[in-house]
């Protein structure tokens, strides 16, 4: 169940025998994952493209039933012992009722968007599209999206709760630095089910190392569910060449009826 939505999805889109002038390439047409990060009109760094999760190479215990998945998108806290997290009594229960229901009660089981920060961790790519004003960030899985504020707003003081929250940007040097916050209680945090509250207070910090690889530094800051802040990172590569899928989950869902 935890990977029907993962392995049921479509695959990469593509326009035909359109090549991605952003991305550079050797003399002989190869792709040049490992050049220097582009950079925008106004000298930050350049975090557009269509991006996936790397898989886990150990497998472990990201592997589920022989399908190797991105870490984290099964278990944030699998590099992470207890006492680094201390997980409230109240949070702890709700994750076992979430675990023993082996998927029935995930939001992407009843085609309700995953979240943030778990939608980077979905098997599936997303884009993000940069402005010096806002960063524009797709997701394949629902056709959700999300927006980056970079205009020196503040985050709102009393929200209307969402599933991807409210966000706002700034630079740190060639780091994006990101807060989040306003999201809606009943969100998973993983496909695993360990939850969040409404105050939960999100920080990332997106890196492009190159011009095929991002990195972002997740910070979850949630007192009322975790005594200790805690930190994990996300690792994705570049899709070249490549563009979203139209891909709304109830198109083909054929599961809610069962689940009673």
């Amino acid at each position: 169940m935890l990977l029907s939505l993962a392995l049921s999805a479509p695959g990469f889109a593509q326009w035909s025998k359109r090549l991605d002038p952003a991305v550079p390439r050797t003399r002989d047409g190869k792709l040049d994952l490992a050049a220097r990060p582009p950079k925008t009109r106004d000298g930050k760094v350049d975090l557009s493209g269509v991006w996936r999760p790397l898989p886990d190479p150990l497998g472990k215990p990201q592997n589920v039933e022989n399908a190797v998945v991105p870490r984290y998108f099964t278990d944030i806290m699998a590099d992470l012992k207890p006492e680094d997290v201390l997980i409230q009594p109240w949070a702890k229960a709700l994750l076992k009722e979430r675990v023993d229901a082996h998927g029935k009660l995930s939001p992407s089981s009843r085609c309700q968007p995953t979240g943030v920060p778990a939608a980077a961790t979905v098997p599936l790519p997303w884009k993000i599209i940069q402005t010096p004003q806002v960063i524009l960030i797709l997701y394949e899985e629902n056709s959700i999206f999300r927006q980056i504020f970079l205009d020196g707003r503040p985050l709102p003081k009393d929200p209307d709760p969402r599933w991807m929250g409210y966000s706002v940007g700034r630079w740190e040097g060639d780091a994006l630095v990101v807060d989040s916050s306003g999201f809606r209680e009943g969100g998973w945090l993983d496909r695993m089910g360990h939850p969040h509250s409404s105050d939960l207070h999100l920080i990332e910090r997106f890196r492009r190392l190159d011009v095929g690889h991002l990195e972002i530094d997740v910070t979850i800051d949630d007192p009322k569910a975790y005594g200790k802040r805690f930190t994990y990172t996300l690792r994705q590569t570049l899709i070249p060449d490549q563009d979203l899928y139209e891909y709304f989950c109830t198109e083909n869902e054929k599961d809610v009826e069962h689940f009673k």
